[in-house]
């Protein structure tokens, strides 16, 4: 009686996730046709709330059905992975011009000026500017679309390469599937300095799961025993067209013969320099930690089965070799930060330092507009840091052999359990790069460690899926034991009581509190990805009619003197980067001299008269007349975001009343005025 008791199941499930599917694609639908109209500060509030009721029903359905029935679980994963890369790619789908602002517009004009001729090589990053250009070249997108496209599609890579991590630490459809879904929680983005906005220390750490898979599949792959040179000269190590997956890694050259991950891993490595030196310049202390510990077990533990994995000698010192070599080319951007390190450390060892001053000051800013820093860290960092502790029980609980092979499990590798040695070799990395992230902790250096803790979050995200999947080790309590279907609940007669069928299709009440409780975890941390007021900041939100308004301004100004631009926070540095790029400007109508900026103002200045403001400078090539721009992100960012904490609404009603101050541009994105300042002799003379 059991085929019939599984083919109904098998139709509810389907059932289940064709409206799940369906409930997907209508929330992508009510995105879509609601697109942006002008500066959003929240994406979630913008965003129409059938979306995510949609959303939600879809991600409710792939979660029950993954702990449900393992029959499902790829579609049941895919259905889930589809929503995360739906919220991951709202900027795109609701039609955004662009989505970021600070550095992200310095790289959009980074990317313009090498699609203009400029050399990517003179570029620290250039990376992701690179495949930027090319996507557009290719498919004809707009270069601020397509820089989200690569976003996104690193975000995509971030999804898949945590769940092959997991899989290959422990190499079953479950701990894929918890990889999966915790790849999807996007845990590194932390929107103090990492981003889902074109961010290249962004882009890098979430390509680091690709490298770190290959990093694994590397270690166990072919004969460790073997030179690394025989191996490069023979391609010796290559597996064989039977091979089990993720034993080695690589691509089929030719018909038959697949490239190892001995060839493929040099390759990632030196893309990642590309893409991010800092980043690499981590994955160098990783690795070097990781070969140091192979060689120390083949030294004085020859027998050990950790002895016979294959070794990174060799990708360590290529990759050290092209950090070097990339650094030696660019060192004008690493000098700098070196001396700071070592003067912050120096500093902090006599007792003359302090740690995380940044920290400290974001801590009051955040007090002064109510909200606490345990509430931010909760919002920010609180599933990040249930991660961290399940990483570091599960990487301790593999190394000492406290957690064995999980038994009963269907693993779908034939090789033998590869865990305890894989993770010992990790656990050797990160005693090598912890020192590293420690001193970004003191003195001015600080403002980084925030890009660490993205970094060690998205390490924890890949070892905490681990831990999920060996606390979750018993059965699904929503999978239906064998014996479920034949014996209990089924009368002689081959029928089941009206009773044992009610109860047969309600789930039990810790079912429905574990599909709660992952569906919280989601909506809490996919919730914070985006800035927001939730979390006290602005949208990153860049409107075409914001950069219209900039770029017009610009153009418009007259021959001879040049225009000097003001601003709330900032002024028109980015935008001139991110309109004309980093050289020389193609100015539209050849508009000559380039406009020059005075910085941003503060409240008292907005408050009591910018005439007065800059007349009285202590700068004197300042003393003239301004262009003063305000953007709707301005005053959203302060009145509403900020809560009035630098600037108030008052500040912003007074420019427009002030004498002198006129309103010459407004296209309901931005607001130009021009300020009509006493001039200094000595200003005019500066100009020459």
């Amino acid at each position: 009686m059991r085929a019939p008791v599984r083919r109904r199941d098998g139709r509810l499930v389907e059932a289940a996730l064709a409206v799940g599917y369906l409930a997907l694609a209508a929330a992508v639908a009510a995105a879509y046709t609601a697109p942006a109209t002008g500066y959003e500060l929240s994406i979630y509030a913008a965003t129409p709330p059938a979306t995510w009721g949609a959303l939600a029903v879809a991600v409710g359905v792939s979660v029950a059905v993954c702990l449900s029935d393992e029959r499902y679980l790829a579609p049941a994963v895919l259905l889930a992975g589809l929503g995360a890369a739906t919220v991951a790619g709202l900027p795109l789908i609701r039609g955004y011009h662009f989505y970021g602002r600070a550095d992200s517009l310095v790289h959009l004009g980074f990317a313009r000026t090498m699609r203009g001729g400029g050399d990517p090589l003179e570029l620290l990053y250039p990376g992701g500017h690179l495949i930027a250009n090319s996507l557009t070249a290719v498919a004809g997108v707009e270069t601020p679309r397509s820089m989200m496209l690569v976003m996104w599609t690193y975000a995509l890579s971030f999804f898949a390469s945590v769940a092959c991590c997991v899989w290959f630490v422990v190499p079953d459809r479950r701990a894929l599937a918890i990889g999966a879904f915790s790849g999807f929680l996007l845990l590194p983005i932390n929107n103090v300095s990492t981003y889902l906005h074109f961010h290249t220390y962004s882009i890098g750490m979430l390509f680091v799961p690709f490298v770190i898979y290959l990093v694994f599949a590397h270690l166990v792959g072919g004969d460790g025993r073997e030179r690394v040179v025989e191996r490069l000269a023979d391609g010796s190590g290559a597996v064989g067209r039977k091979a089990a997956i993720g034993d080695e890694v690589g691509f089929v050259a030719g018909a038959t013969r697949p490239v190892p991950t001995t060839y493929l891993l040099p390759l990632v490595s030196v893309a990642l320099v590309v893409v991010h030196p800092q980043i690499a310049l981590n994955l160098v202390f990783l690795l070097g930690g990781m070969t140091v510990t192979q060689h120390a077990y083949r030294r004085f533990r020859p027998a050990s089965a950790l002895a016979d994995y294959r070794l990174l000698t060799f990708q360590t010192v290529l990759l050290t070799g092209v950090f070097a070599v990339w650094i030696a080319t660019h060192d004008w951007a690493f000098v700098s930060t070196a001396e700071a390190m070592i003067q912050s450390v120096t500093e902090f060892v006599a007792g003359e330092g302090e740690t995380t001053p940044r920290v400290e000051a974001q801590g009051e800013s955040a007090s002064s507009i109510g909200a606490s820093v345990q509430e931010l860290f909760v919002k920010l960092f609180g599933v990040g840091a249930v991660y961290s502790l399940l990483a570091a029980g599960a990487v301790v609980g593999l190394v000492t052999g406290y957690l064995s092979p999980l038994e009963g499990h269907r693993s779908m590798r034939s090789t033998s359990d590869t865990a305890a040695g894989v993770t010992t070799l990790f656990l050797g990395g990160m005693v090598a790069i912890l020192p590293f992230f420690a001193a970004h902790f003191v003195g001015s250096i600080s403002t980084y460690l925030f890009r660490h803790v993205g970094f060690l979050t998205m390490l924890a995200t890949i070892f905490g899926a681990v831990g999920v999947r060996y606390l979750l080790s018993t059965e699904s309590p929503l999978t239906p034991p064998e014996s479920a279907s034949s014996g209990a609940g089924v009368r002689s007669g081959g029928g089941r009581s009206v009773g044992d069928r009610v109860a047969a299709a309600l789930p039990e009440a810790r079912s429905v509190v574990a599909v709660a409780v992952v569906v919280l975890v989601l909506s809490l941390s996919l919730a914070t990805v985006f800035p927001s007021p939730f979390v006290y900041l602005s949208g990153s939100h860049m409107p075409d009619g914001e950069m219209d308004g900039y770029e017009r301004t610009f153009a418009s100004q007259a021959d001879g003197s040049p225009v000097w631009f003001g601003g709330v926070r900032h002024s028109s540095d980015r935008y001139e980067v991110a309109l004309y790029g980093v050289e020389t400007a193609p100015w539209d109508g050849g508009v000559t001299p380039k406009p020059r900026s005075s910085g941003p103002v503060p409240e008292e200045a907005m408050l009591g008269g910018l005439p007065a403001f800059y007349a009285n400078s202590s700068d004197e090539s300042v003393r003239r007349d301004h262009y003063f721009a305000v953007a709707a992100a301005d005053y959203q960012r302060e009145v509403v975001a900020y809560r009035g904490l630098r600037y108030s609404q008052e500040s912003f009603d007074a420019v427009a009343s002030q004498p002198d101050v006129g309103a010459i541009r407004d296209n309901g994105e931005l607001t130009v005025y021009y300020v009509d300042t006493p001039t200094n002799a000595s200003a005019a003379a500066d100009d020459g």
